[in-house]
């Protein structure tokens, strides 16, 4: 799809749609402040892009339990606007949430399960994507979860469990990884793909779960980089008690995807990023 507009396109998500969509129009700091509404406003009409796609976030989940109001202003109020915008001009928007929306007791979760976000992220992003959806127009929100990938050009850009466990093992042989958190896991340049698989596909406006297929626990998440990447490292299980957050997380949150076709399995878009395909579980 040409004359594509992302925003965000220096972090990793948003890189990884760029790197699919070449002739995008691709909007990051410092040259565009999202929150300074009415600027965007004149650069978007001025531009009259096909389709959005919007990877702005405040992803800091423990710092937005100290800073709500920069959460809720980039999670909640930006995408809102942004989609009354899109929606008053029939252009298409894909927002991305996440799995934190949910509190984690039921496990697995569908798109039509109600959300019950346990900190200032998880509200922050639940109310995004009420904003969105309430904006009416050609809007897809996006549930995904511990994405992984490149590292974004943004130095805002926050590293990948994966980056940092490959940091841990050029350190350490022993490691503790906690094992009663329990996610789904998703590659960036597969969620890219499938963003724009949407876009060309145009199903209804609505709510979609996109993740790799399967689930893990950070220490599961652990053992499969080690292994892939034939690091020598022993991973040992902890509770998430052993290391203490601000903000709280869900014990089980797994996205079951029910409207869109199967992502392969992370271990395999690990293996991908890794180099070692011949490392396949």
């Amino acid at each position: 799809m040409e004359n594509v507009l992302i925003l965000g396109a220096r972090g990793m998500l948003g890189g990884q749609v760029r790197a699919l969509c070449p002739k995008a129009a691709a909007w990051d700091l410092p040259e565009v402040n999202v929150l300074d509404f009415p600027a965007l406003t004149a650069r978007i009409d001025a531009l009259a892009p096909a389709a959005i796609v919007n990877c702005v976030a405040f992803n800091d989940v423990d710092g937005a339990e100290d800073r709500p109001e920069a959460a809720f202003a980039l999670n909640a109020e930006f995408p809102g606007r942004l989609a009354r915008l899109a929606a008053g001009r029939d252009i298409p928007l894909v927002h991305y949430s996440t799995n934190y929306v949910f509190d984690g007791v039921q496990g697995e979760y569908e798109e039509t399960d109600p959300p019950a976000p346990l900190s200032v992220y998880g509200r922050s992003k639940r109310d995004g994507e009420e904003a969105v959806l309430a904006a009416g127009g050609r809007a897809w929100v996006v549930r995904t979860a511990v994405i992984f990938g490149p590292q974004g050009a943004s130095e805002l850009s926050k590293r990948s469990f994966v980056d940092l466990m490959l940091d841990l093992a050029a350190k350490r042989d022993v490691i503790q990884a906690v094992e009663d958190e329990v996610n789904s896991v998703t590659y960036a340049p597969d969620l890219a793909r499938a963003t724009m698989d949407l876009l060309a596909g145009a199903p209804p406006p609505g709510l979609y779960h996109l993740t790799n297929s399967g689930a893990a626990s950070w220490c599961d998440f652990a053992r499969e980089i080690f292994r892939a990447a034939e690091k020598s490292v022993t991973v040992i299980p902890v509770p998430s008690s052993r290391f203490p957050r601000k903000a709280a997380r869900p014990a089980r949150a797994v996205l079951v995807n029910t409207r869109r076709p199967a992502l392969r399995p992370w271990q395999r878009a690990l293996a991908e990023l890794l180099g070692r395909p011949d490392r396949l579980s």
